[in-house]
């Protein structure tokens, strides 16, 4: 590979607008499955997630940014390795980041089998229903094909159900949840996530938060799987960046006010890593007396998977 087929700069027409760009990298990364994972941590997760954004997701961010914009070819990781390494590290590196994601998707398919189970108003059968593995395994099977069969419609149909999903699966359920978690906490509900200032800054010490960190570093991990369209982006060498930067501020906004508003309505010893996002959002509703509202938004994370 050599750096002599390095186009010039300026604008191009594409198929990818900033905002779909925008909502495939929040798609990415960002699951609402994994912020009772870290409510277990209390307000003390907040410092790990500001500090990885700092010291990983805006780095990231800015030379995934920098090389979509040098090499704007198709490629994404694999021409960015392969200009520096060679074509056969290039391959190990776009190998490795199709093998992280093969393995990431029914985590996400999981988790959205278990919110499809709670569009019921019965919470004990909604319960046994999101535990079936027989149920959740034909949740999984059935979305993953259909989502590699309708990839193979080509980049417009596949955007577009990506920046769809993403605002359906994700950014709106997100809102709904941080707006109710705001709404409780000015209003005087019980707050069980303790809020005193000392218990911002966590022991860093201790092995268990260190654990915590290291978690939250890879729930930042993606940002650069969107490169691979970048010959598909409208003006690339300065929508993608701005992309870059809009789904950064999103991710960041999600998991911070998201988490807290979760551990506001669940005390820490009662979350379920699997089923307490949905029975957080139960709870916030009855708070404020919109009960039938949990069937809809339970149906959120299957649409973002």
């Amino acid at each position: 590979m050599s750096t002599e087929n390095k186009p010039s700069s300026g604008s191009k027409s594409g198929t990818i607008g900033v905002f779909t760009l925008a909502m495939m990298n929040v798609a990415a990364i960002v699951s609402l499955r994994g912020l009772p994972a870290e409510a277990e941590y209390g307000l003390s997760s907040v410092f790990y997630y500001i500090f990885a954004a700092v010291f990983f997701l805006i780095p990231v961010a800015l030379a995934a940014a920098e090389m979509a914009t040098a090499w704007p070819q198709k490629g994404g990781v694999f021409r960015w390795v392969g200009e520096a390494f060679g074509g056969r590290f290039g391959f190990v590196a776009i190998f490795l980041q199709w093998m992280q994601n093969t393995i990431w998707f029914p985590t996400v398919l999981t988790f959205a089998a278990v919110s499809v189970a709670y569009i019921g108003m019965d919470p004990s059968s909604d319960s046994a229903l999101a535990a079936n593995k027989m149920y959740t395994l034909a949740i999984v099977l059935v979305f993953y094909w259909g989502s590699t069969l309708m990839n193979f419609r080509g980049m417009s149909l596949s955007g577009a159900i990506s920046k769809w999903g993403t605002l359906i699966g994700t950014v709106i359920p997100a809102a709904i949840l941080i707006i109710l978690g705001i709404l409780y906490y000015v209003t005087g509900h019980t707050i069980y996530m303790p809020l005193h200032a000392s218990d911002l800054i966590p022991d860093l010490g201790n092995f268990s938060n260190l654990s915590l960190a290291v978690s939250i570093f890879l729930f930042y991990a993606g940002m650069e799987v969107s490169a691979v369209h970048v010959n598909e982006v409208d003006n690339p060498e300065k929508n993608y960046p701005l992309a870059i930067l809009i789904s950064a501020g999103i991710t960041v906004a999600i998991f911070v006010f998201g988490t807290l508003a979760i551990g506001f309505v669940i005390p820490q010893r009662d979350i379920n890593l699997t089923q307490s996002l949905l029975v957080a959002y139960r709870n916030l509703f009855q708070a404020f007396g919109l009960e039938w509202l949990s069937p809809v938004v339970s149906i959120g994370p299957c649409q973002r998977s």
